[in-house]
C-alpha cells in the first residue's frame, strides 16, 4: 500500500498471488488510548467438572451461545492444557511454539523503527485460503515489500511461528498511528488450504501465553483485531479474526480462546 492510511493487514499479497490479513478495508482509527478490555477479566475455572462429561467438555460448556457446542470438535483440542500439561519453564513453552526469527531488513517499508512498550497482544487471521500461503510465504511477502507498509510481529501456522519484527518495535497491523499499532504485538494466524486450524490456534495460544508472561500482561489484554475501532467506517470494528468471533463480535468463541491462552499461561513455572 502506498497510501499510509491503508496500513492495515488487509491487502493482497500480489507479488505471491496470495492474499493477506482480512480484506482491503483501510481505516483510520481513533488515536485515543483509553480502551476498556472486552468482557470480564475473569476466566472460567477449567477444573470445573460436569456430571458424565470430560473435563474439556465441562470447561467449554460454561460458555453460553449456540456456537460453543462445536468449539471442542472443530477449533480446539479435546484436552485442556491447564489440566493435562505439567508446569514448565517459560523457555520450555517458548520452544513448543517453534519460533523462527526472520526479521524484515531495516530498509523494508514495514519497519517503523519506532520503539514500543507492549500493552496488548492483538490476534488476527489472514483470510488467505490459497494453498501454500503459510507463515513462511507471508514472511517472504513482507520481506519482498508485497504488502507495502504493512507489518506485524508473528505469523503462525500448524508447523511454526515466524517472527518478522522485534516485539519492542511498532508494527503496522492494527490501525494508523493508533493504540493498536503503538501498544500491541500483532499475531496473524494462517488459514491456507491444508493448514490445520486447531494446531494453528494451539500454537497461537502458547505464543500469546508466553508473551503475557514476558510482558506481565493479563489475559484481558489478549484482544482480537476487532478491538481497535475504525474512524469513519461502518461497522467501526473489523470482523477479525472471523472464526473466533460470534456474528462479527467477541463472544463465546473469543472467551474460549482467551481461556485457552490463560490455561497455557498457568502452566508456566517462573521459579
Amino acid at each position: 500500500m502506498r497510501n499510509r492510511s491503508l496500513i492495515f493487514p488487509c491487502a493482497a499479497l500480489i507479488a505471491l498471488g496470495i492474499f493477506a490479513a482480512c480484506a482491503p478495508d483501510p481505516p483510520l482509527v481513533s488515536s485515543a488510548d483509553s480502551y476498556v478490555p472486552y468482557g470480564s477479566t475473569r476466566v472460567p475455572n477449567p477444573a470445573a467438572k460436569g456430571s458424565g462429561q470430560s473435563a474439556a467438555a465441562a470447561y467449554y460448556s460454561q460458555f453460553s451461545g449456540p456456537s460453543t457446542a462445536s468449539l471442542s470438535k472443530n477449533n480446539y483440542p479435546s484436552t485442556l492444557p491447564a489440566l493435562t500439561n505439567p508446569r514448565k519453564s517459560p523457555s520450555a513453552l517458548y520452544r513448543e511454539v517453534g519460533v523462527k526469527k526472520d526479521y524484515l531488513s531495516y530498509r523494508a517499508r514495514g519497519r517503523s523503527r519506532k520503539a514500543m512498550d507492549p500493552k496488548y497482544i492483538t490476534i488476527h487471521s489472514t483470510q488467505n485460503w490459497s494453498r501454500g500461503a503459510d507463515a513462511n510465504r507471508h514472511a517472504l511477502a513482507l520481506k519482498r515489500g508485497a504488502l507495502g507498509y504493512l507489518s506485524w510481529h508473528y505469523t503462525t501456522d500448524e508447523d511454526r511461528a515466524v517472527q518478522h519484527l522485534p516485539t519492542n518495535e511498532q508494527g503496522n497491523h492494527a490501525d494508523y498511528d493508533g493504540p493498536g499499532n503503538r501498544y500491541s504485538i500483532g499475531i496473524e494466524m494462517c488459514e491456507n488450504l491444508g493448514n490445520n486450524r486447531a494446531e494453528t490456534l494451539d500454537r497461537t495460544a502458547k505464543l500469546a501465553a508466553w508473551l503475557m508472561y514476558r510482558y506481565n500482561l493479563p489475559v484481558s489484554r489478549v484482544v482480537p483485531h476487532y478491538k481497535w475501532p475504525r474512524k469513519g467506517k461502518s461497522p467501526k470494528n473489523k470482523n477479525c479474526p472471523h472464526f473466533l468471533l460470534d456474528n462479527g463480535r467477541p463472544g463465546a468463541k473469543w472467551r474460549a480462546f482467551q481461556a485457552k491462552v490463560e490455561g497455557y499461561h498457568r502452566t508456566i513455572n517462573s521459579r
